[in-house]
């Protein structure tokens, strides 16, 4: 009887999940390995890749049920039956970058610009990285390796000035004074698409404490950028004119994290603005990573 339950309970839980697998794991596993089968010695192992039943008769632990890197192990002690969930460790490494990320961002001057004054408690920017790829460097541990993939992220710039940025005759970005009324907001907002390259060191799976931390560099290349002006009166003035926005950034990231807190920063070699075709400013960044995936 007991294993008639049981074996509903795996019909339950396995049946939409193991879909989901198969159909995620369809490009990279053949077709005789989508479903796992195994029955020797009063043991039974079946299921997807990324869940999988296995009944023991001969075993006080009866059946488990490992679905990603959860299993439930059902145990049978004379007349009653237990319940326990474990944790199955990985056995690949897998780093720290696809996710969400929000931070401040905030420059280094060389050239001090008055219009280029920086509202530091303002100036946001929200990094989606939508894309991973994990090379672990151990044979037999799982905690070290690069990381690398993609992200696009956003920066928004704001100001506190009474300024309208701009590109005089000689193509050269500027800041207008205003005179005749006042700018309630002015910024620039510009996005990239960025692509690390990190060395990280995490805790092993058994520790009780989840900690990593990396760094490395990283490129990126613009997708676009505009600048707004909001005049007091809601007035306002958005122009996508060319601001002489670097179209390419490089610098150096780190990553550290410590269960669920996790901080990231970065630090650019290259200028905010194309060589002498505006200020010498020096783009950082610190964040929070609000989530991985």
């Amino acid at each position: 009887m007991f294993k008639l339950y049981t074996l509903l309970i795996i019909c339950t839980i396995l049946i939409p999940t193991g879909i989901f697998s198969q159909e995620k794991e369809k490009k990279k596993q053949k077709s005789t390995d989508i479903i796992l089968i195994d029955d020797k010695d009063y043991r039974a192992v079946f299921g997807f890749p990324n869940a999988r039943v296995e009944v023991n008769e001969h075993n006080d632990t009866v059946a488990k049920i490992t679905i990603g890197r959860r299993r439930w192990e059902f145990i049978e002690n004379y007349d009653d039956t237990k319940v326990r969930m474990v944790k199955v460790n990985r056995e690949t490494f897998k780093g720290h970058w696809a996710g969400i990320q929000l931070g401040f961002c905030n420059y280094e001057e060389t050239d001090q610009a008055n219009f280029m004054d920086l509202n530091s408690g303002k100036s946001m920017t929200v990094g989606i990285n939508f894309l991973q790829y994990n090379i672990g460097l151990q044979k037999t541990k799982t905690n070290f390796g690069l990381v690398t993939g993609m992200g696009w992220s956003v920066y928004n710039y704001r100001f506190d000035n009474n300024f309208r940025i701009m590109q005089n005759d000689e193509g050269i970005t500027i800041g207008e004074p205003i005179t005749d009324r006042k700018v309630k907001k002015s910024k620039i907002v510009t996005s990239y698409i960025n692509i690390p390259l990190l060395l990280e060191l995490q805790t092993s799976e058994e520790s009780n404490v989840h900690a990593f931390v990396s760094a490395g560099v990283y490129g990126g290349f613009r997708l676009g950028s505009h600048t707004k002006t909001v005049y007091f009166g809601d007035d306002k003035k958005k122009s996508r004119q060319d601001m002489n926005i670097n179209p390419l950034q490089y610098g150096v990231m780190f990553q550290v994290g410590v269960n669920f807190i996790k901080l990231y920063g970065t630090y650019n070699f290259s200028s905010l603005y194309e060589s002498d075709k505006g200020p010498e400013v020096t783009p950082f960044t610190v964040g929070l990573t609000l989530a991985n995936f």
